[in-house]
């Protein structure tokens, strides 16, 4: 057994983690982070970067087959699904290997093992390799994330019943694969299948698919799965499953009978609070598990801070590392709140989608006077261009200020196209400012000035 001293020790080293352990480390605090499997946690593993990965690869197997609107004469593309696994492996690898190195450089030790808070201050590792480990430190940071959630009877040991980590480690593309829940995880991934060539149900229990986006945006994506031969069952539940061989059968609470080679449970999160040493020092959790923590993101024990998957929220990886900064300057002493009022996100579908602030029912139900305004990329010069034409960029500001209180949009570039509503927004700039503000021609980011425009009453596309 060793012992070891540290200013800040982090359990966990995905985004929330990184970030909070290079702040406090460049800050000059000697750091440690204590991770049991790889750095970069689910967003980098077996989250955003693989899944986007993949949808470059879905997205530019669709974009060739439309090439011969361009006059552009392309053969029939074909999938090589093993190479396309390969890259992703590169690519996770690479990013990997890039945080590790900054670790070096900035000083910041990595233990390869599962750490648990023994006391205030104390924490005790049990390394890969069967060594423990006391550490005694002034100041805690939990970053453990969260896993899948796998909903009964289902079993993620059985094979072919796969959560995000699974999915992403087929070794081909499933003939038929079967999607329980569609949220963002389970959309993203019916979009990307229907493009490999399988056959992809999705089974959500609430009245409609991306139920936390727009109507008008669920609407469309509906449509567009659909349209790629994507079945979507709404308003639905699996009352029973079986297996028949190599095929799961399985019966909705309606009577249809659905079969399919495999199963993706994509139904949310529950967070990774257990086994960590919470007990130990009385932190206060919700009733789900999720860890309790102030503005500031201190847990009701002093010195001990939590941020990412494991305190709930909209559980992003952007979010978690924005709350691992916020947390790293507070035990610097540097006193700082977290604001989740301009938090933007972005959803890659067979259109992208990006949002941020409040929507229109949402402004409402703040008894928000609101004036929306809307620019249909079927009015844009550059998506014609580009053979883009559908979706469209969506402004919500108050009428009575001209505050800008929220963006939807979903077309053509919109997952970078939101963050300029973003940043007008965390600038308290109005309507006016973005509406006034000149943009490039033919560009995709016109539509956000002419939604604006149309906002204020003097739009110029219609």
């Amino acid at each position: 057994m060793s012992i070891k001293k540290a200013d800040l020790v982090v359990l966990g080293g995905g985004p929330g983690g990184y970030a909070a352990s290079m702040r406090a480390s460049k800050s000059g605090f000697t750091t440690i982070v204590v991770e049991k499997d790889n750095l970069g946690g689910v967003c980098l593993n077996c989250g955003c970067i693989p899944t986007k990965t993949l949808y470059h690869v879905a997205r530019t197997l669709d974009d060739i087959k439309k090439t011969a609107a361009l006059g552009i004469d392309v053969s029939s593309p074909k999938l090589d699904f093993k190479k396309a696994m390969a890259r992703k492996d590169r690519i996770i690898e690479m990013q990997r290997r890039a945080l590790e190195s900054n670790f070096k450089k900035n000083n910041i030790e990595l233990i390869k093992g599962i750490g648990e808070i023994t006391a205030r201050g104390k924490v005790s590792v049990r390394t890969s390799d069967g060594q423990e480990i006391k550490i005694e430190t002034k100041n805690i940071i939990i970053a453990t994330g969260s896993s899948a959630f796998i909903a009964e009877p289902f079993d993620l040991s059985e094979d072919g019943i796969m959560d995000n980590t699974k999915l992403l480690s087929l070794e081909q593309v499933p003939e038929s694969l079967l999607i329980i829940g569609g949220g963002v995880i389970g959309i993203e991934a019916a979009n990307i299948f229907s493009s490999f060539g399988s056959s992809v149900t999705v089974i959500e229990i609430l009245p409609r698919i991306l139920s936390v986006e727009d109507e008008e945006i669920s609407k469309i994506i509906f449509n567009i799965l659909k349209h790629k031969g994507v079945d979507i069952f709404t308003d639905s539940k699996i009352e029973s499953f079986k297996k028949n061989g190599s095929r799961f059968i399985c019966t909705l609470c309606s009577g249809d009978k659905l079969t399919a080679d495999k199963i993706l449970m994509a139904v949310g999160r529950r967070p990774n609070s257990a086994g960590i040493g919470i007990e130990n020092v009385g932190i206060n959790l919700s009733k789900n598990g999720y860890i309790k923590v102030d503005s500031h993101l201190e847990t009701n024990v002093e010195g001990i801070y939590a941020v990412g998957d494991v305190i709930g929220g909209f559980q992003l990886a952007h979010v978690a590392s924005e709350e691992g900064k916020i947390a790293a300057e507070n035990i610097l002493g540097k006193v700082k709140e977290i604001s989740y009022d301009v938090i933007p996100w972005t959803v890659f579908t067979a259109l992208e989608i990006g949002a941020v602030g409040l929507n229109e029912k949402q402004a409402r139900k703040k008894n928000i006077k609101i004036c929306t305004g809307i620019f249909p990329f079927s009015s844009s010069g550059k998506a014609y261009i580009t053979g883009e034409t559908e979706g469209f960029v969506k402004i919500i500001s108050n009428s009575e200020t001209g505050e800008i209180v929220g963006a939807q949009m979903i077309g053509p570039r919109a997952s970078n196209l939101i963050h300029e509503v973003a940043v007008a927004m965390k600038g308290e700039l109005l309507i006016d400012d973005l509406a006034s503000t000149v943009h490039s021609h033919p560009t995709f980011s016109e539509a956000v000035m002419e939604a604006a425009e149309d906002c204020v009453g003097i739009a110029t596309y219609k």
